[in-house]
């Protein structure tokens, strides 16, 4: 017998997974004649009322995003006391079906689009203070028509400006393998733990030959203090951006290092281990005299350049043609200014009455 949800509007079609706590299904939604995926809350956890919470938040922090590597949210409801939320369909299957059970990494190019499209996504869900805490490749949903990355299941997120917890003191909840220290210590969760999250699925899905610089981003996401990463989702996109896919890097942007005032470190996409920091640049003013100065001061030198070749019986040395003998001239002392401009003149007034 067909199953339907609301008032008869999405009719329930194939099983596309299950976890611990809901069943998400293929559906056809009746009204508007297309695909959807639903997911449904467990029939056991009906009852619960931290689950069922946690499942309205789901929709209502996934609802806030619209981005196109994030699964949109259509509508949400509740089925003979189960809620569900009806989402965007995805049909090429997830990041950890790409990679198989044997975690094959995939080649650069692909990896570095697929890593862009998550930080584009995670960004935006970064810069609307949301916090996922659960990326992990079974998170991703890959469209099979083109390859769009699909960020979903923020089952777990949490957005910044909430001080209420969901779970009791100590209670841990999340993937293990893909979670950043504060998270496992049940610490302050900033964006900076989807990074680290980001850094673990890096690892997993590019080549295990990478370019310096492509690791150092990995490690940087890897450490175990939230402060010696990258900020957020947006920033290690800044630096992943600087990346191609066969490994060389293109135009270098020098954006303010998030390294800590004791460490050398600076700043290509925001902050990647031993990568050039920004050079000072002088104010206006002073660049111009600067200019203005090692200007005169090539003149000077070239002037200098002359007298020595003059003096030194060149080709068109008149010492050398007729032999007449050079008397040497009484020594004068050198001028000096603490002006460079100011000194450089003063160095070619007295080179040319030194000719």
């Amino acid at each position: 017998m067909t199953r339907r949800l609301g008032s008869e509007r999405y009719e329930l079609e194939d099983r596309l997974g299950h976890g611990g706590m809901a069943t998400v299904y293929c559906a056809r939604d009746m009204k508007l004649d297309r695909q959807v995926a639903i997911k449904l809350l467990a029939e056991n956890f009906a009852g619960d009322e931290e689950v069922r919470k946690r499942f309205s938040r789901e929709a209502r922090l996934a609802a806030r995003l619209d981005h196109p590597n994030v699964v949109q949210v259509f509508d949400v409801g509740e089925e003979d006391d189960r809620p569900y939320i009806v989402m965007e369909y995805v049909d090429g299957g997830t990041l950890a079906d790409r990679l198989g059970r044997r975690r094959r990494s995939l080649s650069r190019a692909e990896a570095l689009q697929l890593l862009n499209q998550l930080c584009d996504g995670l960004g935006h869900a970064h810069s609307k203070k949301l916090i996922h805490r659960d990326i992990k490749p079974q998170n991703l949903l890959l469209r099979e028509s083109d390859g769009c990355l699909k960020i979903t299941d923020f089952g777990i997120a949490r957005a910044a400006e909430e001080t209420t917890r969901l779970t009791r003191p100590g209670k841990v909840i999340g993937t293990d393998r893909y979670m950043a220290p504060e998270q496992l210590a049940d610490g302050k969760i900033t964006p900076a733990a989807d990074v680290y999250a980001c850094g673990v699925v890096a690892d997993e899905i590019l080549p295990k030959a990478r370019p310096p610089e492509l690791r150092e981003i990995v490690e940087r996401c890897l450490r175990e203090d939230p402060g010696d990463r990258f900020t957020d989702a947006r920033a290690l996109g800044e630096a992943l951006a600087t990346v191609d896919g066969n490994g060389g890097f293109g135009a270098v942007r020098r954006i303010k290092s998030q390294a800590r005032p004791t460490e050398p470190l600076a700043a290509t996409g925001e902050a990647t281990a031993r990568w050039p920091a920004p050079t000072a640049r002088l104010p206006r003013g002073r660049r111009v005299r600067a200019r203005l100065a090692a200007g005169v001061a090539v003149v000077a030198i070239a002037i200098a350049g002359a007298i020595v070749v003059l003096g030194s019986g060149g080709s068109e040395s008149p010492s050398k043609s007729s032999g007449a003998k050079q008397t040497a001239a009484p020594p004068t002392s050198v001028p000096r200014s603490s002006d460079p401009a100011q000194q450089a003149r003063e160095l070619a007034d007295f080179l040319r009455a030194q000719a």
